[in-house]
């Protein structure tokens, strides 16, 4: 039986777009631009001879006939989707994700339940490391790195830049920190990595302060270690303002100055791609993005209220 059907490519950008609401979000999952999800859209209208969506200033909302034809798609794609697994049982792995410290524990943790709920059949196995990852020789499918790619068959996206901000918990330490007395003989202690020292460093030369007194500081294995310490009321820490930016929502920690410092250090979900790629990485990339969107406009709301500290 010869089948009368409309490119695939189409249907599949359709069908996200119905089911997201959105280009920019069907954009993200598919892997391709926004204008070409458009395209797609408008050759599938084409070829049906109606339109499928209203164009809406916040959105794309489903017209009454694409409402009725992306029900039945969406059932086709299930189908496809059903069939393709049932060839895979028992031969499926978890993602191996590799990810530093600080961002495992502080930022990608609290979240993977979520992830876990939107994607149920899809498990990653998390390993913290502080080394960047080798594809051509590690079995590694995915990592975050703040270094370019330079890796044959790998891939990234970016999701954070690095932005530095002081915190600590709520009371005097902070009153203190706003003063500038950091270097008083009963200053607060600061609480820094070794690994971190240059960014301190860097962070009092842009806010045109003398060398950081980490003599009289708290020295600590890792990022995350300083953070505990800080909401703990031990001292100030340097904030990675994506990492900490749940705890300055939440007011487990507040800002202990009125200004933050942006380094141009990209932090990347990096991805392996060809024949050995998890078929199911994309659906981590696209969670992520959507997760770090969420952090992003947290932050943007941190830095607006630092004016008035």
């Amino acid at each position: 039986m010869r089948h009368h059907l409309p490119p695939l490519n189409a249907l599949r950008a359709f069908e996200v777009t119905g089911r997201t609401g959105s280009l920019s979000a069907a954009s993200r999952e598919l892997g391709v631009s926004v204008g070409a999800v458009s395209r797609h859209v408008n050759l599938l209208e084409d070829y049906l001879g109606y339109k499928l969506f209203l164009r809406q200033h916040n959105g794309m909302l489903l017209t009454q006939g694409g409402e009725l034809y992306h029900d039945q798609i969406a059932s086709a794609f299930d189908l496809i989707d059903n069939a393709s697994r049932s060839r895979h049982v028992g031969t499926k792995h978890a993602i191996r994700f590799r990810a530093y410290t600080s961002f495992a524990t502080d930022w990608l943790s609290p979240r993977l339940p979520d992830f876990r709920r939107r994607h149920p059949d899809i498990a990653v196995q998390l390993k913290q490391s502080l080394n960047e990852t080798n594809f051509a020789s590690e079995p590694i499918d995915a990592a975050i790195s703040a270094l370019p790619v330079l890796q044959r068959d790998v891939l990234s996206v970016d999701l954070f830049n690095t932005i530095f901000l002081l915190v600590c918990a709520d009371g005097g330490t902070r009153t203190r920190a706003l003063e500038g007395d950091f270097f008083s003989a009963d200053a607060p202690p600061i609480l820094f990595a070794r690994r971190e020292r240059p960014f301190w460093e860097q962070y009092f030369d842009r806010m045109n302060l003398p060398a950081p007194p980490f003599a009289n500081g708290l020295e600590f294995d890792n990022l995350s270690l300083t953070y505990q310490a800080a909401r703990n009321g031990a001292g100030i820490a340097l904030g990675q303002l994506f990492l900490v930016a749940d705890d300055l929502m939440t007011g487990r920690l507040v800002p202990a100055a009125r200004a933050c410092v942006e380094l141009d250090i990209p932090h990347r979900f990096v991805y392996r791609t060809g024949r050995d790629a998890s078929t199911d990485v994309n659906a981590l990339k696209c969670w992520m993005l959507d997760q770090a969107s969420q952090t992003k406009a947290q932050m943007t709301k941190i830095r607006a209220e630092l004016d008035h500290l």
